[in-house]
């Protein structure tokens, strides 16, 4: 096993080209092997497997294969954190551990899952909090999830104003009525309100 890792690495950084083509054609070329690892019997070894995982990653995101890519990671992720914990191999959770992660939430933002990409990216700034890239993600990812509860919101405020239209006859409690459009009324002006907020908040950040 280690004499496999060791060569299938070595031929990939001896042959590396950065393009995604040629990452995904390597990968593939090696998925019988990489894709049958039970386990490793050191860390450099595991070192290497993560390093040739994670630019595959990337070669696939770069591809706009997200669902593919995340898919990838959260399989990858599973089996790389066990055996560090397997190998007290907390070292090993540096800068490539942690770009896998930084894959999976760009594919995540993309896809319009604002809600995981946010979750990530504050994970990536709490382990480097001088790189302005995982802050800018972060910035546009709660920017993103805080405008889809925004657009939420909206639309059950005005499900709730053409209800008490549509429906008022059929709605014999006018206290009902007015309440429903009070509500609807009330949270439309307060939601654009905080839609104006996010926004400027947005481009206040976004220039500096």
């Amino acid at each position: 096993m280690t004499n496999n890792i060791q060569n299938i690495y070595s031929d990939f950084r001896t042959n590396y080209q950065n393009n995604p083509d040629f990452l995904i054609d390597f990968y593939k070329s090696n998925s019988i092997y990489l894709n049958n690892i039970k386990g490793f019997i050191d860390k450099q070894n595991l070192k290497f497997y993560i390093e040739i995982i994670c630019k595959y990653a990337e070669a696939i995101y770069q591809k706009d294969h997200y669902n593919l890519a995340i898919d990838l990671i959260d399989e990858k992720q599973f089996f790389i954190d066990n055996e560090i914990k397997r190998l007290n191999a907390a070292e090993l959770k540096d800068s490539w551990y942690y770009s896998l992660q930084f894959v999976k939430g760009m594919a995540s933002y993309y896809l319009k899952d604002y809600k995981t990409a946010t979750s990530i990216f504050k994970t990536l700034v709490q382990f480097d909090n001088q790189n302005d890239l995982y802050k800018i993600w972060l910035n546009n990812s709660q920017y993103g999830l805080n405008l889809w509860i925004v657009r939420t919101i909206n639309i059950v405020c005005g499900i709730l104003i053409l209800t008490e239209i549509i429906f008022e006859s059929r709605i014999k409690n006018f206290y009902v009525r007015i309440s429903m459009l009070a509500i609807g009324l009330l949270g439309l002006l307060s939601n654009w309100t905080y839609e104006y907020y996010i926004k400027q908040s947005f481009r206040k950040k976004n220039s500096k």
